[in-house]
């Protein structure tokens, strides 16, 4: 028996052939189109983040290299403060070295009897003043000063103020403090509880006061501003008569 199947092929039983039309093989290539770009996108950015990461490494060892430096330039810099002060301190020193030499002799022959003194130190800044004994000219260098030491007795400290006070170096004088001590025979100072009546008893005393003192050259410029000062007056009187 013979049997004749007239259905078109996409109806016949058990059919395996599958045709997705041109439709199909467009989206088909599109896909693989896609997927090729982000593929390439991929790489791409991968390769980005790997400079990236090259650029932040190198950034970090400059950075190191950098924060090196800066301390380094810090302790350099904290170098030079330092010896520009101590420059600074010894040309202070050395401008007014003859001054003080003047103003501590000055201190030493006021010093009376039953008096001695402990230290000398400067308190603050400096000021300034005006001479009104000698054409009114500014004197710099007014410094307010502490004058420590010990007297046997009150009348004996208060001649050394006075003094002070005639001095041309000091004025403003004032007692800051004076408390009675007792001394033993080595020169020690004897704290109240251990006093007896063979101590030596004393009165360590403070003075606050202010110093006037001159370098070389500022007396000179005073002395050659004085002399000017007199010659114009003689010049005017000349013209005058």
């Amino acid at each position: 028996m013979i049997e004749i199947n007239l259905l078109p092929k996409g109806y016949l039983k058990g059919g395996s052939n599958f045709s997705i039309g041109v439709a199909g093989k467009y989206v088909v290539a599109g896909g693989v189109g896609l997927c090729l770009i982000l593929c390439a996108i991929t790489f791409y950015q991968m390769g980005q983040v790997s400079e990236l990461e090259e650029n932040i490494a190198k950034a970090n060892r400059r950075a190191e290299t950098l924060r090196q430096d800066i301390r380094m330039v810090d302790a350099l810099t904290e170098v030079k403060g330092k010896i520009t002060q101590r420059m600074t301190t010894v040309e202070r020193l050395d401008r007014h070295r003859s001054a003080w030499v003047r103003i501590l002799e000055d201190l030493a022959s006021n010093v009376p009897e039953f008096v001695w003194l402990g230290q000398v130190s400067e308190t603050g800044g400096s000021t300034s003043a005006a001479d009104t004994t000698a054409s009114s000219i500014e004197i710099a260098n007014v410094r307010p000063v502490q004058v420590q030491g010990y007297s046997f007795t009150l009348n004996a400290l208060a001649a050394f103020m006075i003094k002070m006070m005639r001095s041309d170096y000091f004025d403003s004088v004032e007692l800051v403090s004076a408390t009675e001590v007792s001394f033993d025979k080595d020169g020690r100072i004897i704290r109240s509880k251990d006093r007896n009546s063979k101590n030596q008893r004393a009165y360590d005393f403070t003075l606050s006061c202010n110093v006037h003192y001159l370098s070389d050259e500022e007396l000179r410029n005073m002395i050659a501003a004085v002399s000017d000062d007199t010659k114009t007056g003689k010049n005017s009187h000349r013209k005058l008569n």
